[in-house]
């Protein structure tokens, strides 16, 4: 299981089109978002490189100006 958090930017007059891009992917939370067109989500995916590749997918989602991680987690199931 991995757990990221990030934090998007995009241009303001794009943010409602980013954010139908970016809920219609798997795994992925939006938790807040603001009218200068900043963005906080997760992705909660099984696998580590799903999560990578959603990273790489969102910055190049049209509008997306930067990504920044905040925060990664990763546990192997096979550890319980």
């Amino acid at each position: 299981m991995t757990i990221c958090s990030l934090v998007i930017q995009t241009k303001p007059d794009h943010l409602r089109a980013v954010n139908k891009s970016l809920v219609n992917m798997d795994g992925i939370e939006i938790h807040t978002q603001n009218q200068q067109g900043k963005l906080a989500i997760t992705i909660d995916h099984p696998s580590r490189e799903y999560c990578s590749k959603a990273m790489t997918d969102i910055t190049h989602i049209d509008g997306v100006m930067s990504t920044s991680l905040i925060f990664e987690y990763q546990e192997d199931q096979d550890d319980f």
